[in-house]
């Protein structure tokens, strides 16, 4: 990555405070600083140009909204911005794979299916399921039902969702982890 040198941390440190207050020119400069050993990480981690590329303008989106939340006590700005940019990347990394998984299952189904009318003899069983399921959800408390919903139903990463909500990413990722032991629980009242 790129070797510690207490100047430099402080220079980073300096561009990140100005991009804490909206100076473009301080995102430009810490753009050409961090960019390619950053590019490089998302690159190995994604094995994908194209999917590096987005990730790490995503990245960089999120240093910019991010920037005031920055401590130089705390760490370096290049760790800081390593760690959000690799935390980013495991998101779209989560949710490609979600989204390759359901279409998996979609064709599956598909391809399995004989024809029409045993589809359509399953049908009101999957009502039935569907119904008991969002009756189960809506049971949860909203702290939980909401990033559930927000995930599952609507595909958000957990950094979308703790946008959304204004709320911390770990107080996310724990909701949501509650939510789903709640709701096992009350699947298996409901059963």
């Amino acid at each position: 990555m790129r070797a510690v040198d207490p100047a430099e941390r402080k220079i980073d440190a300096e561009l990140l405070e100005r991009i804490s207050q909206g100076d473009e020119a301080a995102f430009t400069q810490l753009y050409e600083r961090f960019s390619g050993p950053l590019y490089s990480l998302i690159r190995q981690m994604t094995n994908d140009d194209t999917e590096a590329q987005d990730a790490l303008s995503e990245g960089f989106m999120q240093i910019w909204r991010r920037a005031s939340t920055f401590d130089s006590e705390r760490s370096a700005a290049f760790t800081w911005s390593v760690m959000l940019v690799r935390n980013k990347t495991i998101d779209r990394l989560r949710t490609r794979g979600r989204q390759v998984r359901v279409r998996e299952r979609a064709a599956e189904q598909l391809s399995t299916a004989d024809d029409v009318d045993s589809l359509s003899m399953l049908a009101p069983h999957l009502r039935e399921q569907a119904a008991l399921v969002r009756d189960v959800v809506r049971n949860l408390p909203d702290e939980q039902r909401l990033p559930l919903e927000m995930s599952f139903f609507d595909g958000l990463t957990h950094d979308e969702i703790s946008e959304r909500l204004s709320a911390p990413l770990g107080t996310v990722k724990a909701r949501i982890r509650r939510g789903l032991q709640r709701l096992r629980t009350l699947w298996k009242e409901e059963i």
